[in-house]
């Protein structure tokens, strides 16, 4: 049950740095492309600062309540009722930490006038369609490499199922 909760929690982060500190550094990457106003950039700061504090403080409350539910389930005397209750408490607390992400991403991008935003999504899209380049081409690397492989380990040969087994003449 811990493990699954964990599993949860880490996937909303990235690689242990925030919604709002990944979408700051690529808008911060950005600025001169998008034309962000020293102003923006400390309203930008601002809002993944108070972010921040908030996902902190409510990841926290997430952990204390898998722990008190955890406790719960070792005591043979905890009502199913307590439980059900503790589950839906720590569901609805990481449905907050949850949205919260969504609205900081809304957030920050409203700090951005529709130019800047169009620009930014531009930015995006054209980085996503790199990597998805660089993903394919790495995926036809690898297949290339194992078809020689299994080139090298069978000399040459090709082999049939119906070659393999005894002739039926």
């Amino acid at each position: 049950m811990m493990g699954g909760a964990r599993h949860g929690m880490h996937g909303h982060g990235m690689h242990g740095h925030s919604v709002a500190a990944h979408v700051l550094r690529y808008l911060l990457r950005d600025k001169q492309e998008i034309g962000l106003t020293d102003e923006q950039i400390a309203k930008l700061r601002t809002i993944a600062l108070d972010y921040d504090r908030a996902a902190i403080r409510g990841k926290a409350e997430v952990m204390v309540a898998e722990r008190e539910l955890h406790a719960l389930t070792r005591d043979e005397q905890a009502e199913m009722a307590a439980i059900e209750a503790k589950v839906k408490e720590r569901e609805a607390l990481e449905s907050t930490v949850r949205i919260l992400g969504i609205k900081v991403k809304r957030d920050l991008m409203g700090v951005l006038t529709p130019e800047q935003q169009a620009k930014q999504k531009a930015l995006w899209e054209e980085m996503r369609q790199r990597h998805r380049s660089s993903m394919k081409s790495a995926i036809s690397a690898e297949q290339t490499e194992t078809e020689r492989l299994a080139e090298e380990s069978t000399g040459g040969m090709e082999f049939s199922v119906a070659s393999a087994g005894p002739s039926a003449g």
